[in-house]
């Protein structure tokens, strides 16, 4: 199998566990070199952002030294603001949804002695703060969608240390407590990301992985429990879905990537129409580099789309996606991606949320060669072009 289906979205989720994003982020007394004027940078990487408005947006991740970061928009810079960071070993965050101003979701994972836990952070309008989840049976958890204040569900993996299942929890107002979902039997079975339509429609997407064969996995909730949907795997090896954002009941994308007979990383793009998950063409490249993946999706409409992402280039580094939904097809979009020192550094984007048509943000980090040194990347589309903050 590929090594190249160890996305970037899986590396960030996984290290709790293995440490898959490498001990060379850890290089004593190495410091990323100063940002660039104008440009807002951290020592860390990020996965994910969401934003409530033009003013008001949250990017979250890692910093360099394994703890959970949390960058926040104002309409006029990113700043960096304090957050809880539990487990001896590293925490980190992997998923944010913004309800208002005074109510945001964030949910990663944390490492203990006794291995990865689920976390759940929550930002009251003043500060971020650890809420308690149920300990028993969660690795981590990596994404989290709203219905309501009162209705937010978040996804991840569990299981026990020889065999990974789906995590759903679900937040009623005054506690989050496990849903039973349906684990196919796959070795390590996980669920990446979540969108939620309303209390009785939610999506959620993974990868159900045998020794042999990924495959794509799509989740459902009617309102009374989670069920399978079936859900193409094209590719030859692998197939997974990292990213999942619905706009209506009949009509919802899912991106990822899947693998082909020459072991190179095709993306991967669904898309739901109320009845079925069908592919829809997209561009893939570097495929002489091992290939592209896509890592998330948003939507406006069924005719306005982004969908984020990396690709591979010469010498092992990576490189940024950008693809564009405008009701026919994808295309890639050029976008800034900055690869300091040298051909096996490079850029990546975890991350991506539209507000409206001229204002859509993506999050991800560039990282320095063999150092594995990383500075958050946050980019912004204006309508026009992307550019770098």
């Amino acid at each position: 199998m590929s090594m190249a289906p160890l996305t970037r979205k899986l590396k960030i989720f996984a290290w709790v566990a293995a440490s898959v994003c490498g001990s060379a982020a850890l290089v004593a007394g190495a410091e990323p070199p100063a940002p660039q004027a104008g440009i807002t940078s951290v020592a860390g990487s990020l996965a994910a952002v969401s934003a409530g408005s033009a003013t008001d947006a949250w990017a979250v991740g890692q910093t360099r030294t394994r703890k959970t970061l949390a960058l926040h928009w104002n309409g006029t810079s990113w700043a960096q603001v304090s957050t809880p960071a539990p487990g001896a070993f590293g925490s980190l965050l992997s998923g944010v949804t913004e309800i208002s101003p005074a109510n945001v979701w964030a949910v990663g994972s944390s490492n203990t002695s006794s291995g990865g836990a689920g976390l759940v952070l929550h930002w009251n309008g003043a500060k971020w703060a650890q809420v308690p989840t149920p300990s028993a049976g969660i690795s981590g958890l990596s994404g989290v969608s709203a219905v309501s204040a009162t209705d937010i569900w978040a996804v991840g993996s569990g299981g026990t240390t020889t065999r990974e299942t789906t995590l759903v929890l679900h937040w009623d107002g005054r506690a989050w407590t496990r849903i039973p979902s349906p684990t196919p039997p796959g070795q390590v079975v996980a669920l990446f990301a979540v969108s939620a339509v309303s209390a009785t429609d939610v999506w959620a997407v993974g990868r159900d992985l045998t020794a042999t064969t990924g495959k794509t996995l799509v989740l459902h909730w009617d309102g009374r429990a989670w069920t399978q949907v079936s859900s193409p795997s094209p590719g030859a090896t692998d197939n997974q879905l990292l990213g999942v954002h619905m706009t209506s009941a009949t009509d919802g994308w899912a991106v990822g990537l899947t693998t082909n007979s020459l072991a190179q990383d095709l993306t991967l793009v669904l898309h739901w129409d109320g009845a079925a998950w069908t592919q829809v063409s997209s561009p893939s490249f570097g495929l002489s580099n091992g290939g592209s993946q896509l890592t998330a999706v948003s939507a406006l409409t069924g005719s306005d789309a982004w969908a984020s992402g990396l690709v591979f280039t010469n010498g092992g580094g990576e490189g940024t996606l950008l693809l564009h939904w405008d009701g026919a097809s994808w295309t890639r979009v050029a976008a800034p991606s900055p690869s300091p020192g040298g051909a096996t550094g490079g850029s990546f984007l975890d991350g991506v949320h539209m507000t409206a048509t001229a204002d859509v943000w993506s999050a991800g980090g560039t990282f320095f060669d063999s150092t594995g040194r990383e500075q958050t990347l946050l980019l912004h589309w204006d309508g026009k072009t992307w550019t770098r903050f």
